[in-house]
């Protein structure tokens, strides 16, 4: 299939998938109890506020804040609108510009969820091809019960257990470290088992394969072995390395960030739920679905590349 044609029908895809979230995130906050006003209210009235008019001025004077004071079918039409030229407007609750938060929050994320990433795919396909072209050695067993070990270990409670060595000064809590390195190690703990996983399963089905035992026959190193395993077992690995790992790395950044405190896109999309900032939670919601798509898309690509026979779509 023509790659302009792929990338076509993968855009379309994304921006129809696109309208079907933001629409239902939008009727969600704007039809269901507004908790904010809610508490806002429950404090008039622990103060002794009880009159009608006092609270139906409450309820308006929000409403009026957050633009929500007109037709709802014309506040849809406008954020939508918005949404398609990137002007994502103003957080309702400080009032910034949403692009720019939303990207720079996105930025402080992805500082440490590329290394992590990219180390654990690394990592992950080494133990995996290691402990499936031998799988009597120690050191590919080894590997993967490290690496299965790390993965059911919850991420919440690893690093509580590290927070918890601060309290006490024996482990130096600067920038660097609960920024950059403890995140990605995290993250990297995270994402390693599924991949050794992945990575051991499909290169078993090639390592037994009649091309690999040709290859072995005409004397190739184990390195070139290795290629012609990872080559085919490639093609599976990619649904996992893009598409399926991205909702572990949402989840991951949410825990994360909230327990070192990190201005990153899973704190910001965490405190717009709680404040119910619909601008800048659509467009974290924008940012989602299109590192998605683009996932999507380099996956298709590489399918093509690495086995023209496979039709995509």
């Amino acid at each position: 299939m023509n790659p302009l044609r792929i990338l076509t029908k993968r855009v379309l895809m994304g921006l129809v998938t696109s309208w079907v979230v933001l629409t239902t995130i939008f009727a969600l906050f704007t039809l269901t109890e507004d908790w904010v006003l809610s508490g806002q209210i429950g404090a008039a009235r622990f103060a002794g506020e009880n009159d009608p008019e006092a609270l139906a001025a409450i309820r308006a004077e929000y409403f009026a804040a957050r633009g929500l004071d007109r037709p709802l079918t014309d506040v849809y039409v406008d954020w939508l609108g918005n949404m398609v030229t990137l002007n994502w407007g103003s957080s309702m609750s400080t009032g910034e510009p949403v692009f720019p938060l939303v990207m720079d929050a996105a930025a402080r994320t992805a500082a440490y969820v590329v290394p992590a990433l990219v180390l654990a795919v690394i990592c992950g396909v080494s133990i995996g091809m290691s402990a499936a072209l031998y799988p009597k050695s120690r050191v590919g067993s080894g590997g993967v019960a490290a690496a299965y070990l790390l993965f059911a270990v919850p991420t919440f409670w690893l690093g509580g257990m590290i927070l918890s060595f601060t309290l006490d000064g024996r482990l130096d809590r600067s920038p660097l470290v609960f920024d950059h390195l403890l995140p990605i190690g995290l993250t990297f703990t995270a994402l390693l088992g599924g991949y050794v996983s992945y990575s051991r399963a499909h290169s078993r089905e090639y390592a037994t394969a009649e091309f690999v035992s040709l290859v072995k026959a005409k004397g190739a190193s184990g390195y070139r072995v290795a290629y012609h395993v990872l080559r085919n077992a490639a093609i599976p690995f990619f649904s996992m390395l893009f598409t399926e790992a991205l909702g572990l790395l949402v989840l991951s950044t949410f825990v994360i960030e909230v327990l070192f405190g990190i201005e990153g896109f899973g704190l910001l999309l965490l405190q717009a739920v709680a404040d119910r900032d619909l601008p800048v939670l659509l467009g974290g919601t924008v940012v989602v679905i299109g590192v998605g798509v683009f996932g999507n898309v380099v996956q298709d690509m590489a399918y093509g590349y690495l086995d023209p026979r496979v039709e995509m779509g």
